[in-house]
């Protein structure tokens, strides 16, 4: 039998990742942390990452630690959807899945920036979800590190259907068959 794994969801802000990881938890029953979540389960619902105290963070993260530890363990591969804007955050979520045992692979969603702009704006209109404030959403295209192949990354840039990026390099990954 597989070991369970970690699947870091990477991409700017607007780019697919909770819409992917929601495909992979309906599909193939991951488990699926989404730090957004954590953080409005906290109370914060209405503002922007910065407007959040240190504090707070650092019980947010310890709760998606011990999450992640735990669908891990329980035997469920887990679709862990953040920006992951940089190589230190995403080395900090792998050193957590790896000290409990684990392995992790990365889904990088890449979307070209302008179409990212496109979504944000049309997203300030709509309100369909969470509105990036402006000053923390120019931020995140700023520092965005790209993930790197010695990341051990699958590249999903969205020209191909979910079912099929599943398919052809997840199915061979996880525990449970997908339901299409």
């Amino acid at each position: 039998m597989k070991r369970p794994l970690q699947f870091l969801i990477v991409g700017l802000p607007y780019s697919g990742k909770t819409t992917l990881a929601k495909e992979l938890e309906n599909k193939l029953g991951f488990a699926r942390i989404n730090i957004d979540e954590l953080k409005f389960n906290e109370g914060y619902t209405d503002v922007g990452d910065d407007d959040v105290p240190d504090e707070v963070w650092k019980k947010i993260f310890k709760k998606a630690d011990q999450l992640i530890v735990k669908y891990l363990k329980d035997g469920d591969s887990l679709a862990n959807e953040y920006a992951w804007i940089t190589r230190q955050w995403r080395d900090r979520a792998r050193k957590v899945a790896k000290e409990a045992g684990f392995d992790t692979k990365l889904i990088y969603i890449k979307v070209a920036p302008d179409e990212i702009q496109r979504r944000w704006l049309e997203n300030s209109k709509t309100k369909k979800r969470f509105h990036w404030p402006e000053k923390e959403f120019e931020s995140y295209l700023r520092d965005f590190e790209e993930p790197t192949q010695d990341e051990d990354i699958i590249i999903f840039d969205q020209t191909i259907p979910v079912e099929e990026l599943i398919k052809k390099n997840i199915i061979s990954s996880s525990l449970k068959p997908p339901v299409f």
